[in-house]
């Protein structure tokens, strides 16, 4: 009798175990989720303190993955501008400025446009005129959404290669090297893979047949003499004191001031256009996003 009472006890609180283990909140997974991406946010934030962009970026790319959220999507885009990836960043902050917390945040909206100004004057921009317009390119193996003759490709500072294809056309490669915030144009034209046929030659012209009269038709008073009758003296030949265009002194006086006054225009050019490009060039002393890591989760 108490065997089978402790067997009933015992069954009993089997059962009611086994029910408070299933009755548990389903969403423990998602709050630990939570608190993984919260800690990995902050050793993102730590991180980003002491400038090591590198491992922030990668701190705030897991805990994006863990937990999407627009203070880290703009950390994330804020340290690929800092290690010079503006292009990434770019397509970062598209994310960003799409997430429904700053679409209802003003303030949020003001720092994404700040950053985006910062990024789009970091990368560098070239310009391409494309022959035949419809041709595909590609920048480093992926293929441009831009389509038409006249591009505009965005690019990371550093070496590229660009790659226009075409069917019938010989492709063609044009390797690239840019600085943070250059500006470049470029014309590719891509050559027929079969040459096109010539046109067709037009027909000669036939030559007028000469009609020959009896020689009884001929009077003498229709035949020209030549003033010189034959066998008198030639007349001595006029003295030309004329000189072939290319070998007079001037000539050549004409071809150095042309010169000169082309240099002169492009070294003026030059140094009109040499301010164009960004001063900080590649040591990375333009605006700077320090300081404006978003802190809070």
């Amino acid at each position: 009798m108490v065997k089978t009472l402790s067997l009933a006890l015992a069954l009993t609180f089997t059962l009611a175990w086994a029910h408070l283990a299933t009755a548990q909140p389903a969403n423990t997974g998602t709050e630990s989720k939570t608190e993984q991406a919260r800690r990995l946010f902050a050793e993102g934030v730590a991180l980003a303190n002491s400038k090591d962009w590198t491992e922030a970026l990668w701190a705030f790319r897991r805990s994006r993955n863990l937990v999407p959220r627009p203070s880290t999507s703009y950390n994330i885009a804020n340290a690929l501008y800092r290690i010079g990836r503006p292009v990434e960043g770019l397509a970062e902050l598209d994310k960003y400025d799409d997430m429904p917390g700053v679409l209802a945040d003003r303030a949020a909206q003001e720092r994404g446009a700040m950053l985006r100004g910062l990024l789009q004057d970091a990368a560098a921009r070239v310009q391409l005129a494309i022959t035949p317009p419809d041709a595909e390119v590609h920048v480093d193996g992926r293929r441009s959404k831009s389509t038409g003759r006249d591009r505009v490709i965005r690019l990371n500072p550093g070496p590229h290669s660009v790659r226009v294809t075409r069917d019938g056309y010989v492709p063609t490669t044009l390797e690239v090297q840019v600085e943070r915030g250059g500006r470049e144009t470029r014309a590719i034209a891509l050559t027929p893979r079969v040459a096109p046929p010539a046109p067709p030659a037009a027909p000669k012209a036939s030559l007028p047949v000469a009609v020959q009269l009896p020689q009884s038709a001929v009077s003498k008073s229709d035949v020209a003499v030549d003033s010189i009758e034959l066998g008198a003296a030639q007349p001595p030949p006029i003295d030309d004191d004329r000189k072939r265009f290319v070998k007079r002194p001037g000539f050549w006086a004409m071809i150095g001031a042309i010169a000169a006054v082309g240099i002169g225009a492009g070294v003026a050019i030059a140094l009109t256009r040499k301010d164009d490009g960004p001063s900080c060039g590649t040591t990375g002393t333009c605006a700077t996003t320090q300081g404006l890591t978003v802190k809070s989760f």
